[in-house]
């Protein structure tokens, strides 16, 4: 078994209520800037997980203002910076089909990509309730490999069903030379709201319960996690 390095991928910035990230957060003036992260997984095959958001000046970036995104952060240079090509990218795993997660699919010629059956079934049926953050034209565009709960998808990648931040989110759980790291895409943004007492996950979610059971699931599989907002993780050491 061949274990994987994990390359956090800076695709754009968004500022928002620092209290939208955290569960049960008393509400606050306080505004942060969060990256939209994908995560390269370095190793046997080529896997991307996510894969970022829309052009800041298209329709729906114009929606997701206040939002920024240099040349350098387009998915295909951040991925020549960390070394490989789009079109050498063989799978793509969502996390969920939100915009700013889902947006770049077209620009990957040669993947396949995954998401979990809810998630799907959800895009060609939404509910008005849960539809926030949806671009639904765009993302049902792409051909998905749809999977049914908790599942190893190859060799030192699984993922996990953990709704709650919306009808059909999972995480990745990816084995690494230190161990297994869960990539947990929306359903803990921040790593602070991890490791407080008890731990929270994001502000935004769709089903409460489901999302507090989900981080429990999570919890129970490692205490190292990659989170889908976290500026941390950019910085030299971060995905440690």
């Amino acid at each position: 078994m061949g274990f994987y390095k994990i390359i956090p991928l800076h695709l754009g910035t968004i500022t928002r209520p620092k209290s939208n990230m955290i569960l049960d957060s008393p509400p606050s003036d306080e505004r942060g800037d969060f990256p939209l992260l994908a995560y390269y997984l370095k190793g046997e095959r080529g896997i991307l997980v996510d894969t970022g958001g829309n052009p800041p000046d298209d329709p729906y970036g114009q929606k997701a203002q206040p939002y920024t995104r240099a040349p350098k952060q387009e998915l295909p240079n951040a991925l020549r910076a960390a070394g490989v090509a789009p079109a050498d990218i063989e799978i793509v795993i969502l996390t969920h089909l939100h915009w700013d997660h889902a947006a770049n699919n077209h620009l990957l010629p040669n993947a396949r990509f995954y998401c979990q059956r809810a998630e799907y079934d959800f895009i060609q049926n939404p509910t008005p309730e849960a539809s926030m953050g949806y671009e639904f034209e765009r993302v049902r565009k792409t051909p998905y490999e749809l999977v049914d709960g908790d599942a190893k998808l190859f060799d030192s990648v699984s993922v996990l069903l953990t709704p709650g931040h919306t009808k059909g989110g999972q995480c990745v759980v990816v084995d690494t030379a230190e161990g297994k790291v869960v990539l947990t895409g929306d359903l803990v943004t921040l790593r602070e709201s991890y490791r407080m007492h008890p731990p929270r996950p994001n502000g935004l979610c769709v089903d409460r319960e489901a999302m507090l059971t989900s981080l429990r699931k999570v919890k129970a599989v490692s205490e190292r996690i990659l989170p889908g907002h976290d500026p941390s993780v950019l910085l030299p050491g971060g995905v440690l």
